[in-house]
Parts: structure tokens; sequence; C-alpha cells
């Protein structure tokens, strides 16, 4: 038997499996309300595939059918997105090349003279797929979402700023730094001009502040390092000693440093101090000047946060956001573990005087009107929504805005309370002497979809109607921004309360109505035609799954597996939108740069009774480390310790048990079930509500189908950990995409000005200052060692971390300059 012939019988077999695999889950596809392309499709394939094995010469015209109707439907389906169209396109091309070859007049031939059979031109096969060629030729050329450049104001008079002093940049978490010397014109020069290496491996999340001509970090379990700004040598470290509270993802972060300068007279210690809030439920102060610790704050330098919460694990409340510092105190809120359970540790806000370390005030919904510690014997209102992430503050407002999360369990509220229900979900005003809230604004009335605010409020001014508002823009997980006036709480632009989706599950009751903010957002309506795949196979498979899950848009309830069901679709996922990364301003005109993902999971929601009947069956079901699947299949359903008579929430147990999950593809190629892209760069003019251009955020350079680099520069949109830095100069930073680069955006257009990889995709957010010493202005980036990696295993929940490298020498902090030339 010769090539031809071999070949022959190859795509014979190729064509029949995949007639197969299209037709009949594509039957069931149209059954469930779908496109029928993937049933027609595959009918028409099992025809060429049966001319094909009588070698019939009208084989490819009917495929050139094939091609043509696919690209019909490509087109009307995904328009000139190219990566809508190149999984619909690619492999019919790919697969359509036999046609053109002499293997395939070859195996007609049955006498080894005899004379070639006479065939269709192979126009009908190159027609349809050079026009499909020139349709993706054309789509990769779409530039990216340009409208405007957006208001211009004049600059605040004023000595601008040149250090980093808060998490945020100032109080107000602003990301801007006012400096001009690298711009839109000298941003191509900028060179790395050193390196430091923190020695500790593992989280590294931080962004640095910069005072007295130094750097202060802290790495992993709260090791706190300051670094000389000019040169990048360590200066002095202080370890604390701390070992993680539990084995999940954030039990070891510490994302960023507090900086407080006594008033003047003070006569005490540290004059000058860092501190940290850790994973160990304590604040800590050290000198700024010598990393020694302060010793008269709180008990020998530091301040034990588990006070007044009453009986729980470790793991259940620590801190990984630091301190917010508000004049002259130290405002702390807590994470509070994730968790199916009811009672967990309180999610108080408390206040300490910054010198003593003295409590000050606390803010416990629980207790309204009452600011003090508990009384002897009792404790701080357990299971309340806490303030995991990171504060604000208006000195001249003196108010404090706090970001809250939502009680446990996330996605069952059936056995909230009316302040549970009241505080969750919002930011909250609460005023910096006396912790009283002043007002708040809710996200998301009666949260069941884990959309906690995330972010630091930011504080920017804008311009309504000729007047310039004090404003505080709040971005939330579910891609949307609402901007307020930060001293009422009233909205800038109206918000409008809109329909949201009923029926939930007995037991659940949701909002007939949610706040929607007129700012552009990033949570588009996700339709059949937005499944994604490598492949037209995969890609029905999404198609399948997206038709099996309820979805009726964002806010749709979770539901029970059942049936044809298998959950619902929660996009944007419980990662974002936005997440603890935030957005930046240029503060000067108003201008907000956002960089959100766009992912999406699958959400189920089970009974306590199925979990535990799930067995060794639930690692696979939930994911092996669901606390539901840890315990014993055989034992008690979890309770939370004794009950408690005076406090009944203390031992209800929850109705249903929530189960998240990436919505990957089903066939192992590591890619999401929906098309790119899955975050974005994008700058909104908040005086007008305009978008002034969006753009993918990242490439695909460092990952990949099935977990592999690809190596390809092509603008996906990949997942982000942080957030953006912007200047004076007219730039925005992103350093934190997962193909390990650092770039610079101008503000005003999109246009990518410069860029730099990494050792490895960041976590954190970049900042920048001048140096006293030298008077440069420097980009500081850090990386953790080893790097984050995004998907997670659906089946395990694990990350796939086949990628990463370990050196010893723990994160980067990684500092660019202009060069001298």
């Amino acid at each position: 038997m010769n090539i031809s012939k071999i070949m022959h019988w190859i795509f014979v077999i190729l064509l029949w499996v995949i007639g197969l695999l299209l037709t009949i889950p594509g039957g069931f596809l149209v059954y469930l309300g779908g496109s029928p392309y993937y049933l027609l499709a595959g009918i028409a394939t099992l025809a060429v595939a049966f001319l094909v094995t009588r070698r019939n010469a009208k084989a490819p015209k009917v495929y050139a059918g094939i091609l043509l109707a696919t690209l019909i439907w490509s087109l009307f389906e995904a328009e000139l997105h190219f990566l809508g169209l190149l999984p619909r396109l690619a492999a019919w091309l790919g697969l359509g090349l036999w046609f053109l070859t002499p293997l395939y007049r070859n195996s007609f031939r049955r006498e080894p003279d005899s004379e070639e059979p006479a065939l269709p031109s192979r126009w009908w096969v190159g027609a349809p797929s050079l026009a499909a060629v020139v349709a993706l030729i054309v789509a990769s050329m779409q530039g990216y979402v340009q409208n405007g450049t957006g208001t211009e104001s004049a600059l605040a008079a004023g000595e601008a700023a040149t250090d980093w002093r808060h998490y945020g940049n100032d109080e107000g978490g602003t990301r801007f730094a006012q400096l001009t010397d690298i711009n839109v014109d000298t941003v191509g020069g900028l060179q790395e001009v050193w390196r430091y290496r923190t020695g500790i491996e593992e989280d590294f999340k931080a962004t640095p502040l910069n005072v007295n001509g130094m750097l202060y970090i802290c790495a992993a379990l709260n090791v706190v390092i300051a670094i000389d700004d000019t040169s990048g040598e360590e200066v002095w470290r202080h370890d604390p000693g701390l070992e993680p509270p539990a084995a999940h993802q954030y039990a070891r972060t510490c994302r960023g440093v507090a900086y407080h300068e006594a008033q003047e007279g003070y006569s005490g210690q540290c004059p000058k101090r860092v501190v940290t809030a850790t994973v160990d439920a304590s604040i800590i102060a050290v000198d700024a000047m010598t990393g020694e610790l302060c010793t008269d704050f709180g008990e020998n330098g530091a301040v034990d946060l588990r006070s007044g919460l009453g009986a729980h694990e470790r793991d259940e409340y620590y801190l990984t956001s630091p301190p917010l510092v508000a004049g002259d105190n130290l405002v702390v809120g807590g994470l509070v573990l994730d968790s199916q359970d009811l009672g967990l540790p309180s999610g108080v806000v408390r206040a300490f005087d910054a010198t003593s370390g003295d409590f000050v005030w606390a803010w416990d919904m629980g207790n309204p009107g009452d600011n003090g510690e508990p009384a002897e014997g009792k404790t701080y209102t357990p299971g309340t929504p806490n303030v995991w992430s990171i504060m604000s503050y208006d000195p001249e407002l003196d108010l404090i805005y706090a970001p809250t999360g939502n009680a446990a369990p996330d996605y069952f509220g059936g056995a909230r309370r009316e302040f549970d229900d009241e505080w969750s979900s919002a930011v909250v005003a609460i005023n910096g002497k006396t912790g009283a809230p002043r007002w708040k604004y809710q996200t998301v009335h009666h949260d069941v979809w884990d959309y906690d605010l995330p972010a630091q409020p930011v504080l920017v001014d804008v311009t309504r109607n000729g007047e310039s508002v004090p404003s505080v823009a709040v971005p939330t997980k579910m891609g949307s921004i609402f901007l307020l006036d930060r001293r009422d709480g009233s909205p800038v632009h109206p918000i409008e309360e809109k329909p949201a989706p009923q029926n939930p599950e007995p037991g659940e009751y949701v909002s007939p109505t949610q706040p929607s903010s007129p700012l552009p957002h990033f949570h588009p309506y996700r339709h059949e035609k937005d499944m994604w795949g490598l492949t037209p196979i995969d890609q029905m498979i999404c198609r399948i799954e997206y038709r099996t899950m309820r979805y009726e848009g964002m806010f749709t309830p979770p539901t029970m597996p059942g049936g044809l069901k298998t959950g619902t679709m929660l996009y944007p996922g419980n990662f974002g939108g936005f997440n603890w990364g935030s957005v930046s301003v240029d503060a000067d005109n108003g201008l907000l740069v956002a960089a959100p993902m766009m992912l999406a999971h699958r959400l189920m929601l089970f009974t306590p009774e199925q979990v535990a009947e799930a067995g060794p069956l639930g690692g696979l079901l939930l994911g092996k480390n669901h606390p539901a699947v840890r315990m014993d299949p055989e034992g008690p359903m979890p309770k939370m310790g004794e009950p408690d008579a005076d406090n009944p929430y203390d031992h209800r147990r929850i109705k249903y048990y929530g189960v998240p999950a990436p919505f990957m593809s089903r066939l192992g190629t590591q890619v999401p079930c929906f098309e790119p892209p899955w975050s974005r760069i994008a700058v909104i003019d908040l005086n007008t509500k305009e978008l002034l251009w969006s753009r993918p955020a990242g490439d695909m350079s460092d990952s990949g189908p099935f977990n592999l680099r690809s190596g390809i520069p092509y603008d996906v949109g990949t997942a982000i950990r942080a957030g953006t830095l912007t200047t004076r100069g007219g730039l925005t930073f992103l350093s934190s995409t997962m193909d390990s680069k650092v770039r610079a955006f101008d503000v005003r257009t999109g246009e990518e000005k410069w860029a730099a990889s990494l050792p490895g995709n960041g976590q954190s957010t970049p900042m920048s200052y001048r140096s006293g010493k030298d008077g440069r202005q420097y980009l500081i980036v850090t990386v953790p060692n080893p790097t984050w990696r995004y998907p997670r295993d659906p089946a395990t929940g694990e990350y796939i971390d086949s990628q990463d490298v370990r050196d010893g020498k723990g994160g980067y902090v990684i500092a660019y300059a202009l060069g001298n030339n």
C-alpha cells in the first residue's frame, strides 16, 4: 500500500470521528436550545467521510460548502473578533488542506500507471479557504477601542509629593505619582538599575513604601525589610518568626506595611515607625530607621487582635492587608475565613493609638452605638461581615472608607441576620475619631455570590455640572465601579436599581433589584456564542455546559445541580472583576485606570447531607481542600463547638454548601470556556462617564493551552493579580499580568509606550518616587518566587505549578530609571 492510500485511510477515519463527535453532542445542544451549526456541520462531515471513503469526486465540493457556511456563520457570531474567529475556522482550514495536496489526488489511482482521475478544481476548497484566511488576517489587524482623550484640567497648586507614604501612595489610595521625569516622551529610555532578592519564597504581594530614603516592604509571614532607595542594598530586616495559621493560599500573605510619624514633642520610642498587621492576628511596630521592635507599643511591640473575638481556630481570623493610618490611629479589619460555617469570628473594625497601641474604638455592626471593647465574658458579634481589604481616609472630612465583605456562608444567605444584610458588600464611611458609621452605600443587596467589596476605595475629585465634587470610586468584583460623593454617599451620577433574576432555592431569598452603576462596566452578558475552545469540538462542549447551567446574567441565584442542570454560571467569578489591586486615577483630571479580570465560575449548591454522602468522591466534586470534604464522611456534620444558648446563630446548621469552580474546558486544555479577552486595561473619564479606551491586558507569550508557554505575543488579556500605577507624566503602569512583563501605557490613548520582561508574573501594584539622594525618578516592581500560576485544576482546586522555578533566593524588588544618555 503506497503512502497516498495510507494517508487516505487516516483521513477517512479522522473525518468519520469528527463527524460523529459533532453530530451526537451537536444534536444534544440543539435539544438544549442551542445552535444547530454543530449538528449540521457534523452531518455534512459524515457525508464528506462517506464520499471520501467511496472515492467520490464530489467530496471536495461538499467540504467547500462546509467551509463557506462556517465562514458565514463565524462572521455572524464573532464578527471580526480574531480570537472568536480563529477556533471556528482554523481546524476546518487545516483539515481542508488534504483536498489541495497531490496525495489526495494520488489516492484515487488504482494502478501504478493509471491516469489521474477527473476531480473538481482545487478552487472548490481553495476559494472559501482563502476567504477565511483573509477574514482572519483582517480580524487580527483590528485595534483596541479608543473613543477620546478625556478631560484635561489645570494642575493643582502646591508642591508635588515625591515619596510614597501609604499603600496607595496617599491616604485616598489614588496610586497617583505626581512626578513627570518619566513621561510619554522619555519612558522608552527606562532601564533596570538594580534588583534586590528578599531571600523569602512564596507570597510577595507587597507594594513598597518610600520614606526616609528607604523602601519598606513586607515579605511572606510579615518579614519587614528596609532597602536603600537608590542602591537597592538592604538596610535592616525584622523577622517576627511567625508560623502560617493554615495551609490555604492567603495564610502567608502580607500586601504591605504602614508608616507613621509621631507628632512634634513625642518623647517615646520609634518616632518614625513601620507597622504591619500579621497573619498571626496582631499589629507589630518597628523603628523605621533601625528595624528594632518598638517595645512600648502594645505588649512588647505588638497588639493582640484576637482579643474580644472569643474562641476560634487560628485560621479563622488573621490579617493580610496593611493597617490604615488615619491621623494618629491605626485602623484594621480582618480576614475571616471563607467558610460554610456560621458563628465565625467577628468582622469588627478597630482603631488603636499609633504610638501606644492602646484601644481607641471599635465598629461592631451587631452592636450599634457601642464603640467600646466587649464587657468581660462577652465578645464582638460573631459572624458579621468583615473588612479584609484596604481602607482609605479623608483627613479633611475625618472619614474612613471601609469596603465590607459578607457574612458566611458565601453562597447561601437564608440564615443571615438583619444587620448582616444591612452592612454587607458596602462601602461604609466611618468617623475617624469615634468609629461611628456616618453613611453607607451597598453595591449588592443580600449578596449570595461572594461579591464582597475587595478593593481599596479611591478618593478623587471630579467635575459635575461645573462643580468640583469630592468623590470616592468603589471598584467591585462584578467589574462595576460606583462613584459616590464622599461627604454623604450620594451618587455623583444617578444610579438605577434594575430588576434582578429571581427564584432561588428553597430557604433562600434574593433582592428583587440590584444597583447598576452608570459608568462603563466590565461584565458583558455572556451569550452562547461567547463560549470558546481551541477547536469546534471543545467549543461545542463548552456551549453544552453553558446551556446546562442556569444563567440569566449577573446575580443569577446559586442553584443545585439536578436533571440536566449543573448549577449556575457565576460571571464575573468571585476573583473579580476587580480585586485587592483596586484602581488608580489621574487625580489632576479625574481619569480612572481600571484593570479588571473577566473570568467565570461554575457555582453549585449541595445540601450538607449530599456532601457527607459524597465520601471519597467529594474531592472530585468539591475539590479536596473544601472543608466539607476534609471532614470525616462517617462522622457528624460540622458544628461550631458547643452551642451557646444565648446565641442561637452560633449553632444553626446551614441549608446548603456553595461550591465554585473555574469555568474551564473539560477536555484538559486548561483554557477558559469563553472567548478572550479575560482581562482588560481601560481608562474612564469620571467627569463625563466616557470610556476613553480599552484593550486586553497581557499576551500569550508566557501561557497557553495545556498549561504550556506558547511564546505567542498576541494580546488575550491574561489573569491580573494587582492594580495600576498612574503618573503625572501621562503614563499608567501594570506589572501583574501572567505574561511576566511590566508595561507603560499612554493614559490618554492606550498606546503601549514601553515594556520589559520580568522574572515571573507579579502580584503587586508598581510604585514610583524620586530619590532625595540622586534626584532620579524610580519605578519599582516586585515579583514573587515562585511565581503565581493560573488556572487551577478544576478537579482538585490546586494551582498547576509545573512551570514554577524555585531558586531559594526569594522574591524580587526591581528598580527602573531613565538612562544617563
